[in-house]
């Protein structure tokens, strides 16, 4: 299965102007393909539909069936997916593997390396956003007996902030490190990794002095939003809510977050917006993932393929009643500077160069696997 989404996100209202093309027009120009959706994900569904028609074309003779499935609201809901995996099921249909979108080729800096890695997602964290209200009498800022209702949800944020998820290394970590371990320059990391059970305790306290890795063995804590209070200096608020988003692993539950929260808000109310638990960890000891690492390492040299976990959400969840192998990748290799400012951003592009080295993967991808 070969994965993509049809819907992209707005344009911010009033930056219309500040493209360089329009962000609807699908122009061609200075080298680039211009426009809202070509890193996310565009380049993935035309270049899949593009790779299938190329191998027809040619006189490919499938051995396997081949399905392109492409969700229309993946950025909302993933209504679509959970449809398409849904008539999977119910006839009876069973993925050797599917890909979606998701990591892509990094520096190896981060673990004491100067090869480039190419991250295979396996499987993506959960999301929740949780409302924390708190509620008072109000009134005169002269008498703010008992305290307020925006104080008490401020000590209930930083109590929760300050009281962090259990660290948990996982198996698509430890197998990061032991497929790069022989490339490692940098002591003691190198040596670590070539004893993970030994000195789990210690590569943890590494993860978590990283800002690249941190996210990967805990569930995230982030304040995000918070209402608006009174509206002079000398009123106090009577009803404030502040909204706190995580990111799952895999060890923990919403059950479990809900109740880590309850524990350290101070008797505040708390309750779920939206929560979704972690993805199953998808095997990485398959043909497809095999294939797929064969394939990278024929077009870029100096480079391990490993199995990771996205931060981010996809698709791809949806289909892991009828698929053990979820890859989440995208083989498009576009500069770091134009991918930070460009998805989701203004005069999101991507390179003709970087198009087609894509379209090649696929290819290659496709006609080895099926």
């Amino acid at each position: 299965l070969f994965m993509a989404h049809q819907d992209v996100v707005p344009v911010v209202k009033g930056t219309e102007n500040d493209w360089i093309h329009g962000p609807f027009s699908g122009d061609v120009a200075d080298g680039y393909i211009w426009g809202r959706g070509t890193l996310d994900i565009k380049n993935m569904l035309i270049g899949e539909l593009e790779s299938a028609e190329y191998l027809l074309e040619h006189g490919k003779q499938f051995r396997r069936t081949v399905y392109l499935a492409f969700g229309q609201d993946e950025e909302v809901q993933g209504t679509g997916a959970r449809a398409i995996a849904a008539y999977l099921k119910e006839n009876n249909i069973e993925l050797e593997f599917l890909l979606d979108e998701g990591g892509s080729l990094s520096n190896g800096d981060v673990y004491g390396t100067d090869i480039g890695i190419m991250n295979i997602g396996i499987y993506e964290k959960g999301y929740a956003d949780l409302k924390i209200t708190s509620e008072s009498y109000g009134g005169h800022s002269s008498n703010p007996f008992d305290g307020t209702s925006l104080g008490h949800l401020a000590k209930a944020i930083a109590s929760i902030v300050d009281h962090p998820f259990e660290n948990v290394l996982p198996e698509c970590a430890k197998e990061t490190l032991r497929t790069l371990q022989p490339y490692m320059k940098q002591e003691p990391l190198r040596t670590w990794a070539s004893d993970i059970g030994r000195y789990e305790k210690e590569i943890i306290g590494y993860y978590l002095s990283r800002r690249e890795l941190n996210n990967q063995i805990h569930t995230t804590i982030a304040p995000t939003m918070i209402t608006e209070g009174s509206q002079a200096g000398n009123v106090m608020p009577q009803r404030m809510e502040a909204v706190i988003n995580f990111r799952l692993s895999p060890q923990d539950t919403d059950a479990s977050v809900l109740e880590h929260c309850r524990k350290y808000a101070g008797g505040l109310k708390c309750e779920y917006i939206v929560a979704n638990e972690a993805s199953r960890q998808s095997r990485f000891d398959t043909e497809g993932f095999e294939a797929l690492r064969s394939v990278l390492t024929h077009y870029f040299s100096d480079v391990a393929v490993v199995p990771s976990v996205n931060t981010g959400a996809t698709d791809a969840r949806s289909y892991e009643g009828v698929c053990d192998c979820c890859m989440r990748f995208g083989p498009f290799m576009e500069e770091n500077d134009i991918k930070a400012k460009g998805v989701h951003g203004t005069n999101e592009r991507i390179s003709i160069r970087a198009y087609l080295q894509g379209i090649r993967v696929l290819i290659r991808f496709m006609e080895q696997t099926c």
